[in-house]
């Protein structure tokens, strides 16, 4: 193909929606002296490569059949023929790419299936559309081997092609993420993550994506996440699928067991998750507490409300439990011992270093690394007082939100709202005074007058 005819950019696409307002993965633009000339250069490149790869005979074989096809092109506008012929072709394309030096044929298939692309919006059929999409995504997952890249371009390409209404975008971010996992790229298409949502909402809105497929979907993504070490991230998109198995109705049958422990296991083992109300309360959580493997919620209980002689209890009664699940009881004794610091802090303005030391089973002499370590990673907001030797405390971490924190929370609010009310009453009675006495000061200045 002539190199004017496609060029690829990075850019937005049109304004249809809010997904469509986000940064495109991929979009090119066509341009050129209309569709039919470039299908037919397209072609004639295609019969070039058939030649060089498999023979002039099987080329002669393709161009005749693309002219019977392509003679009325022009006037009939009925691309889907042709788009089967191309793509029935197009297996051997990325074959005929040379290791050394091929950036120039890169950039032919690039642009040779971004005119496959245009011509596939132009299919007047559904069913057509339909199954010529699959077969595609096929054609481009179809070896991890062979220019991986281009591939997950190329698919990202076709992703932009369709706008948010048409039922094959989700499919086609399902190929983009599945594949690029396997290939070793996810890499690549973990920025795009971050539009997830909004593009969620416009498949939604169109109904195109069933409960079912949001399970999947965030399954995947979980796994694929954790794969490329970004654990913490895998762990709140394993978060979301467990969430999606509360609402009524939902068979808890269809999840995945595995997934449940995997959660938890991350609760309990990446240092910054300290909540587990939330967690303890999915449907899936509380199925797997009736199963053999219920010991993994217990040990979460003992994080919500237990303390550190707790844990050290329950630790020498299920020692093969950390074993089995991989966990340290030295990293566990750090995370309990900054969660029982925190309920220590709830509702009090200040404690001394000795009783925190006493809570915590902490010597005095190595206590204020532990309250300093509270402080940076949130558990406590404020303050060592050395000369004193308190922990000055503005607020703590609420380990769980129960009838007695809502009834603290309620003390606090009728706290606050009684103090404004008196600070906007003495305002008004100063006001009020500064007037009194402006008006008897002009008074007094007109009688001596």
């Amino acid at each position: 193909l002539k190199p004017r005819l496609f060029k690829f950019v990075r850019s937005r696409q049109p304004n249809r929606s809010r997904a469509a307002r986000t940064p495109a993965m991929a979009v090119y633009i066509t341009y050129g002296e209309g569709e039919a000339d470039a299908v037919v250069q397209g072609g004639e490149w295609l019969k070039t490569i058939i030649a060089s790869q498999k023979g002039p005979e099987a080329g002669k074989e393709f161009d005749d059949k693309f002219k019977e096809l392509s003679a009325d092109l022009e006037n009939s506008q009925c691309y889907g023929p042709v788009f089967d012929l191309f793509l029935e072709h197009s297996e051997d394309l990325f074959g005929a790419i040379p290791e050394a030096r091929g950036e120039d044929r890169v950039k032919e298939v690039e642009s040779f299936f971004a005119l496959a692309l245009s011509m596939l919006l132009m299919s007047e059929e559904a069913e057509h559309m339909d199954s010529a999409t699959t077969r595609l995504c096929k054609l481009l997952t179809s070896s991890t081997q062979q220019h991986p890249d281009l591939r997950l371009r190329l698919l990202m390409n076709l992703h932009n092609t369709f706008p948010p209404s048409l039922e094959f975008r989700y499919r086609v971010f399902k190929y983009i993420i599945d594949y690029a996992a396997e290939a070793n790229l996810f890499d690549q298409v973990m920025p795009y993550l971050e539009y997830l949502d909004a593009w969620m909402a416009d498949w939604e809105t169109f109904q195109h994506l069933q409960p079912e497929d949001k399970r999947t979907l965030f399954l995947d993504l979980s796994r694929y996440v954790r794969a490329i070490g970004k654990r913490l991230d895998s762990f709140q998109l394993l978060k979301r699928y467990h969430q999606l198995f509360q609402a009524d109705g939902v068979d808890l049958k269809e999840h995945d067991e595995d997934a449940t422990v995997q959660l938890l296991q991350d609760a309990i083992q990446i240092p910054s998750v300290i909540q587990f109300d939330d967690i303890l309360s999915y449907n899936t959580v509380k199925a797997l507490a009736k199963t053999k493997r219920g010991d993994l919620v217990k040990l979460c209980e003992v994080f919500f409300t237990g303390t550190v002689n707790d844990l050290r209890d329950f630790h020498k009664k299920k020692e093969a439990l950390f074993k089995e699940h991989d966990l340290e009881i030295q990293d566990a004794m750090s995370k309990i011992k900054l969660l029982t610091m925190a309920t220590m802090a709830q509702g009090r303005s200040e404690m001394s270093l000795q009783e925190v030391a006493k809570g915590i089973e902490e010597s005095e002499d190595s206590i204020e690394p532990w309250v300093v370590r509270a402080i940076s990673e949130g558990v406590i907001d404020g303050r060592i007082d050395q000369l004193n030797h308190k922990v000055l405390v503005k607020s703590a971490f609420q380990r769980k939100f129960e009838k007695d924190e809502w009834a603290f929370l309620d003390t606090k609010l009728s706290s606050w709202i009684d103090n404004l009310e008196s600070v906007i009453k003495f305002i008004g009675e100063q006001k009020t005074l500064k007037e009194a006495s402006g008006a008897a000061a002009l008074a007094t200045a007109a009688g001596v007058a």
